[in-house]
């Protein structure tokens, strides 16, 4: 199964590996009666969550109530959780001895902090979706895995919605069949995202019953699932019909690329993946053969200024004109990632109804300009009159002109000059865009440009008068959005050489703890290091750089908050003991010319937290993952 969770939406894809039959799956209602309309190849990432006030001898209790609802009726009590893709790479959610919760908490707007156990907890009740002897009912999830104290008596019982899966092309017996004996489950992430973000992802996925290991569960690169979706064939002999299927199947086929054949790829491409969060770039040289592809050919990038970020420069530039709401910050520059300070920004826009109302003008804009030259509107008493000649100019030409220093760069890392790009690809609400198209074909002379037609420019432009509270969970018509990530991901495992089984099987969690097992007060050469984990059975040879990188100080991406991350995060999170404590010495002591030797005295601390980390998760964190398919590889372990 391919899972492409997004920060909007969530969409997922079956592949028989042995008939190479790919199955985009849908969902319908939980009703007496269902039209082709009210089905869905894509339901909304998002999350009702019942918050009751705090007892003499409790905190808050917080409770996931429903998930991947288009129209969700909030109660007293209820607010919305949206955009929880992102806090996931954060870090590994820990339960600390003295605070009785799980760690980091994070702020989500100036008067709201939760932990960050509930994105957890929504991202695991949207996969339970996917899992059809679970639906119309709740189920329970190992009691460790949530916080109880905090989340109330019930927190371990996952609500499913009243959304059924179904899959095109098999019956609904059939699909029940499949699932039960599901192999492997391929997602998707964003190429710079630390290990903890696949780390919870996996954490999700066996939450929700989908596997049994994991083991059975990849995590692979947006930008390469985009690219195997384009060159690999729906091939799908249906033998069921319903008006349902026939419109995901007319979806999946008028959002497959517009201009060429996918099997006329050949040589250098582009592939440029815009979604909310992040844009996925990847650039790689076709093989004739694409059994011939492997992970090693692709080189990707992220960069962090996407479809959420475009939305907050058209309020900065446009609607607010640099309104900073009383913060003392700079506001972040039309473009640029700027990331704290479009965390704390987002956050005050959250803050109030006029802040919501803004961020759900700006995703109604973005669309509508391309269609009108202006547009006027009110939000209560304040009124705008939006060029589209402004949006271009101030928001537009600076988003291109970074994206374009990000492809220079990628480009220089790859070695490609950009006449060998035969071939660009882009997907993506933003990937979309006209703009880009322009941009690209001007930037790269020999190649074609390939779009696919997930922009929505045929919504209504009248509901841009509709601002109500919750409104922000509306700005996005999911229906009409294809599954071809998911369809790229499920592929891949037609071609398992493109799978990174190296940093499947070692994370660099594990690799900490090994050399934390095996070094100690002796100074030691690389070579002798190398040579005691070979003896602990740990294939070096795979991970070399990896190795030397935790040695020379580097400690594994999500182990630790990054600092870019840190305005995410509550305030009492910032002062988390536990990252202060081992922040404040080196790890491994470095001799330029002998090696290298254990601080013996804080590894205890690190070996402390590592556990905390492993006794809250139903992976093993600290062990060698082994290889549930049948991949090539050269690791024995």
């Amino acid at each position: 199964m391919g899972i492409d969770f997004g920060s909007s939406g969530l969409s997922a894809a079956l592949l028989d590996r042995e008939e190479g039959q790919l199955h985009p799956i849908y969902w319908e209602t939980a009703q007496a009666e269902v039209s082709a309309a009210s089905a869905s190849c894509r339901i909304p990432s998002v999350a009702a969550i019942e918050e009751t006030a705090p007892t003499p001898t409790s905190g808050p209790q917080v409770t996931v109530k429903s998930v991947g609802c288009p129209q969700l009726d909030l109660r007293a009590g209820e607010f919305l959780l949206q955009n929880f893709k992102l806090p996931l790479k954060v870090g590994i959610p820990y339960q600390r001895a003295t605070a009785g919760m799980y760690e980091p908490l994070l702020q989500l707007s100036s008067d709201r902090a939760v932990s960050i156990a509930l994105p957890l907890h929504a991202v695991r009740a949207l996969l339970a979706t996917l899992n059809r002897k679970h639906q119309g009912q709740k189920f329970r999830t190992s009691p460790e895995v949530f916080d109880s104290a905090r989340a109330g008596a019930n927190s371990a019982l996952l609500p499913i919605s009243n959304l059924i899966c179904k899959a095109s092309g098999l019956t609904p017996e059939i699909l029940d069949a499949a699932l039960q004996d599901l192999q492997g489950v391929i997602l998707g992430t964003p190429a710079s995202w630390s290990q903890a973000y696949g780390f919870n992802l996996r954490e999700a996925v066996l939450g929700a019953d989908l596997v049994a290991e994991g083991a059975q569960i990849f995590v692979v690169p947006d930008a390469i699932a985009t690219l195997v979706a384009a060159v690999t064939p729906l091939k799908n002999a249906t033998g069921v019909q319903s008006g349902a299927i026939d419109t995901m199947e007319r979806s999946l086929a008028e959002a497959a690329p517009l201009t060429v054949n996918a099997s006329s790829f050949s040589g250098g491409t582009l592939i440029v993946n815009a979604g909310a969060a992040t844009v996925e770039l990847a650039v790689v040289e076709l093989p004739e053969n694409l059994q011939d592809l492997t992970r090693a050919d692709f080189t990707c990038q992220s960069f962090d200024a996407a479809g959420n970020a475009f939305d907050q420069d058209i309020i900065c530039q446009l609607l607010a004109k640099n309104e900073t709401w009383g913060m003392s910050i700079d506001l972040p520059r039309p473009g640029h990632p700027d990331l704290p300070s479009r965390y704390q920004l987002q956050q005050r826009l959250q803050s109030s109804d006029f802040g919501l109302q803004l961020l759900e003008a700006a995703r109604h804009l973005k669309v509508i300009l391309q269609h009108q030259e202006s547009f006027v509107f009110d939000i209560g008493e304040q009124h705008w009159d939006v060029k589209r000649r402004d949006l271009e100019s101030l928001v537009l030409v600076p988003f291109v002109q970074q994206l374009n220093r990000e492809l220079n760069a990628l480009l220089s890392r790859a070695g490609m000059s950009p006449a060998r790009i035969n071939q660009a690809i882009c997907t993506g609400g933003m990937g979309g865009w006209p703009a880009i198209a322009r941009w690209l074909r001007q930037k790269l002379p020999n190649a074609i440009v390939v779009q696919d037609r997930e922009l929505e420019s045929d919504r209504d432009i009248s509901e841009i008068y509709n601002f109500a509270s919750n409104s922000a969970s509306q700005s996005t018509n999911s229906s009409k959005k294809s599954g071809q990530v998911a369809c790229g991901l499920a592929s891949l495992a037609l071609y398992p050489q493109i799978l990174d089984v190296r940093q499947q099987q070692y994370s660099d969690f594990f690799l900490l703890w090994e050399l934390m097992q095996v070094l100690g007060k002796k100074t030691l050469s690389f070579e002798e290091i190398l040579q005691l984990l070979e003896r602990q059975g740990v294939n070096t040879r795979t991970c070399e750089p990896r190795i030397l990188g935790i040695l020379e100080g580097r400690l594994p991406a999500g182990l630790l908050p990054e600092e870019e991350d840190f305005m995410l995060l509550a305030e009492e999170s910032r002062q988390n003991p536990d990252w202060e404590a081992i922040l404040t010495e080196p790890l491994f002591f470095e001799d330029v010319s002998r090696g290298y030797r254990l601080n013996v005295e804080h590894a205890s601390v690190v070996r402390e937290y590592l556990g905390l980390l492993a006794s809250s998760s139903q992976q093993k964190l600290l062990e060698p993952l082994t290889i549930a398919w049948d991949v090539c590889t050269d690791i024995d372990r």
